[in-house]
């Protein structure tokens, strides 16, 4: 069974463009959606946002699944940004066997609050403090979005989408709360299964660096992308493309 894991501010949904024509047929994926995100109707308070619930929550999900559908196979996982960070957790706490873990634009690190995630409570203050027409229009003038556009506009656009997207305000602590999360200890990122990280050049939410620090800890291989800026559909097809390679023989 395949498990595949969005990122923060994203949904299942978008996990089509990873994964589309990669799943070898016949396998079975979850693909769920976390709190406070696509159609999930949990919120909750700060501490619901820490990465050991979220990614509980998220296996306590597979395992009902697996128990449901009489799948006991091996657990394949592939998580994006956010979900890298919810994958390693549950690769590494033994709750299930594992066939293989893909790591995509990991973007967690050892600390919390990096700075190539501050931009995201700045965007849940924004929606704290106005309504997403508003808040665009300050997200703008920001030094942090700025920023972002200077090295990467295709990702600054994408950015926006936090403020845009139906139940933004109302979902708004996840903006604030995640970020502050560590994604892993140093010396302690260990997954017992084949492993890989692919990553993206020229992209300030989930820079090389950071990638290259989980092929570190992992000892695994790390493959990097076209750049988003320079056609986005090249850089799916790239990552639908390592994926596929990467799943082949799943059960």
């Amino acid at each position: 069974m395949l498990l595949a894991i969005h990122g923060l501010g994203s949904d299942s949904g978008a996990m089509r463009a990873y994964l589309e024509g990669a799943v070898p047929a016949g396998v079975g994926a979850l693909v769920p959606d976390l709190r406070a995100h696509g159609s999930s109707t949990l919120i909750g308070e700060p501490d619901d946002f820490a990465l050991e619930t979220l990614a509980g929550e998220v296996a306590d999900e597979l395992e009902r699944v697996r128990i449901q559908v009489g799948d006991l196979s091996p657990v394949s996982i592939v998580g994006v940004s956010l979900g890298a960070a919810l994958a390693a957790i549950i690769a590494c706490s033994g709750r299930f066997p594992l066939d293989r873990v893909a790591l995509v634009r990991p973007a967690f690190t050892t600390e919390p609050l990096p700075a190539n995630l501050a931009i995201f409570p700045v965007l849940g203050r924004l929606l704290d403090e106005h309504r997403p027409r508003r808040a665009l229009a300050e997200l703008h003038r920001s030094g942090a979005w700025r920023a972002i556009a200077h090295e990467s506009l295709a990702h600054a656009r994408g950015l926006e989408a936090q403020l845009t997207q139906p139940l933004a305000r109302e979902r708004r602590i996840r903006l604030l709360e995640i970020p502050r999360n560590a994604g892993y200890r140093p010396g302690e990122l260990r997954i017992p299964a084949p492993s890989v990280v692919l990553a993206s050049p020229r992209d300030p939410v989930h820079p090389l660096h950071v990638a290259d620090a989980w092929r570190a800890e992992l000892g695994c291989r790390m493959l990097v992308s076209p750049a988003r800026d320079d056609g986005e559909a090249a850089m799916y097809a790239w990552f639908r493309q390592q994926l596929g390679s990467f799943l082949v023989g799943v059960r």
